[in-house]
């Protein structure tokens, strides 16, 4: 069901009385949601499809089947073969003295009530549906505020809610930047929010009226290091993959590259390569454009100061039809804005710093990106990126694909967001993971009541060494 600023409080209050009425769902219940969104998305793919293309200006109905159907799909199918163990109590050792009495332990997942999900416009199907699915499979009630970048998709998503869900069970609030504002104020049990760190903060002020805890998952600058034994050709194709792929605007993108300057001519001719390979008079159908013209003035904007700013700016296309090219901007000066500012867009930056210390320094200096990515064939060297940086995910050889894999968790640390979810991971996100402790037939209490004996100051003692 849609809803507008003005009811969004109690089409919230529907969603928690449904709640309080059903606190625990069964497997069943659960199962049964999961498999309706499924349903909604195999059912309706080329309308999905239709809309994306419509938001973006354009945009390949076989990318936004792979990258927003097939992707909210695995999740979906993930959840339904491991939800039954996700639900599972894990049983936990007590402490020797009451495990001696028959004490047992364990932690079980409850729901935690109504989840706010605020998706961006990026991969909007997907960034709403993939947290869905983690929040209905840990048994909550789910309320959507789709970005309003994505008028089309967004107005789908909510016509197709109201018609596979119920309005207790799963609703959608459209609107602009004021029903966002209201939305994150409600007092829910659970907020995840995916897009910019600016808007992070505002939500985590309001968030903090009703001490909601939140997922963020706020992307950032992810860094590509090219080791001295990287294959520059498999590097080169590569990014350039991560850059194409829906125009870079993802989360996960690479960002900006950190690369020895006795190996960057080689590297921009094979990256040169790529692109017009990736963007044949073929394959320039399937290229993606920027989501709006808002967008693409910041992104023109960032390559001209860049340009001001002493850097070097190359332009890679394939077909000469093709709406589609990479820039690339190379060495600008330190107080280039694109240093800073995340893309988001078709444009790599490049830095020529070769040495490994050098350049995990440079990655140190600003804010845990979103993922990190290495190129290279030393296990030595990436082990010592593992634990000399950090970050939301760390990846070999390769990019964006990590998020393909529904048994890893998603997310990020310190400014690229906080908690992780998809999968078990978004199971347990999502749920209230509670200690349970059930006594045993021995009186324990007996051992530390007043007044306290020898065999209190012997067990004392012994509970310090066990």
């Amino acid at each position: 069901m849609s809803v507008s600023s003005n009811n969004l409080e109690p089409q919230f209050q529907v969603l928690r009385k449904a709640y309080y009425l059903e606190r625990y769902p069964s497997l069943a219940a659960r199962l049964d949601r999961l498999r309706r969104v499924k349903a909604m998305l195999t059912e309706h793919e080329s309308a999905w499809c239709e809309a994306l293309s419509q938001d973006f200006g354009y945009r390949s109905a076989d990318q936004s089947s792979f990258a927003d159907i097939t992707t909210s799909i695995k999740s979906v199918n993930h959840a339904l073969k491991n939800l039954k163990f996700w639900m599972k109590a894990e049983r936990r050792t007590p402490d020797l003295s009451l495990r001696m009495s028959g004490a047992k332990t364990y932690v079980e997942a409850f729901p935690k009530g109504v989840v706010g999900i605020v998706s961006p416009w990026n991969f909007p199907i997907n960034l709403a549906l993939s947290p869905l699915v983690s929040v209905l499979a840990a048994g909550n009630r789910a309320f959507i505020k789709p970005s309003e970048a994505t008028p089309a998709t967004s107005a789908l998503l909510e016509k197709l809610i109201s018609q596979y869900f119920t309005d207790d069970e799963v609703a959608v609030a459209c609107g602009d930047v004021d029903v966002a504002q209201a939305f994150v104020k409600l007092p829910f049990d659970h907020i995840i929010y995916t897009g910019g760190e600016t808007v992070a903060k505002h939500i985590m002020r309001d968030a903090a009226e009703n001490l909601v805890p939140l997922t963020l998952e706020l992307g950032g600058k992810s860094p590509v290091i090219v080791s001295s034994s990287a294959d520059l050709k498999l590097t080169a194709k590569r990014i350039a993959f991560g850059k194409y792929f829906n125009a870079g605007q993802i989360c996960i993108a690479p960002d900006y590259l950190l690369i020895a300057e006795d190996r960057l001519e080689a590297f921009l001719l094979d990256l040169k390569s790529a692109v017009e390979h990736a963007d044949s008079s073929q394959g320039s159908a399937d290229s993606v454009s920027i989501v709006n013209e808002r967008h693409r003035q910041r992104i023109d904007y960032l390559i001209a100061e860049g340009e001001s700013a002493n850097a070097r700016v190359m332009r890679f296309s394939g077909h000469n039809q093709s709406a589609y090219q990479l820039t690339v901007v190379i060495n600008p000066s330190a107080d280039a804005g694109i240093n800073n500012s995340e893309i988001f867009g078709p444009v790599l930056l490049i830095k020529t710093i070769g040495d490994l210390s050098e350049q995990i320094a440079y990655i140190n200096q600003s804010s845990h990106p979103l993922v990190i990515y290495y190129f290279g064939r030393s296990e030595t060297e990436f082990r010592r990126v593992a634990r000399e940086t950090s970050s939301g995910g760390l990846v070999k050889n390769d990019v964006i694909f990590q998020y393909a894999n529904d048994d890893l968790p998603f997310g990020g640390v310190g400014g690229s967001g906080m908690g992780k979810y998809r999968g078990e991971y978004g199971f347990k996100e999502f749920s209230n993971n509670r200690a349970v402790y059930k006594s045993g037939i021995v009186d324990v209490s007996g051992f530390v009541t007043p007044p306290y004996s020898g065999v209190f100051r012997m067990v004392n003692k012994l509970m310090r060494k066990i």
